[in-house]
C-alpha cells in the first residue's frame, strides 16, 4: 500500500498563503481579488495532496488552528496533525 505523503514545502506554502488571507481580510478596506486569488492558490496546493474535499478541510484546519507550539516556539503541531491523517512529512519530493 502506498503510504500518503505531504512535501513540507507545501505546509509552508499553505501556511503563509492562510497568513497572507488572514492579514489582507484584517485591514480597514480588504482587497477581495487579492484574497480570492490567494484562495486559488491554497486551493491548488490541497489539490496537488488530494483530491479529497474532506480531507483538504482536515490539512487545511489543521494549518489554521494547530500552528504553535506556546512550550518549545515551533510549528511542530501542524507536522504532529498532518502525521496523525496518515500522511508522511517529506523535505523534498522523493521517485
Amino acid at each position: 500500500m502506498l503510504s500518503k505523503k505531504i512535501n513540507l514545502i507545501d505546509i509552508v506554502k499553505l501556511q503563509k498563503w492562510y497568513i497572507d488571507i488572514f492579514e489582507e481580510e484584517d485591514n480597514d478596506y480588504p482587497n477581495y481579488r487579492v484574497i480570492g486569488q490567494k484562495n486559488r492558490h491554497t486551493q491548488r496546493i490541497l489539490n496537488k495532496i488530494t483530491s479529497d474535499k474532506e480531507e483538504q478541510n482536515k490539512i487545511y484546519d489543521i494549518i489554521v488552528h494547530e500552528s504553535w507550539n506556546m512550550q518549545d516556539g515551533t510549528f511542530k503541531p501542524i507536522c504532529d496533525g498532518i502525521r496523525a491523517l496518515g500522511y508522511k512529512v517529506i523535505s523534498k519530493e522523493k521517485n
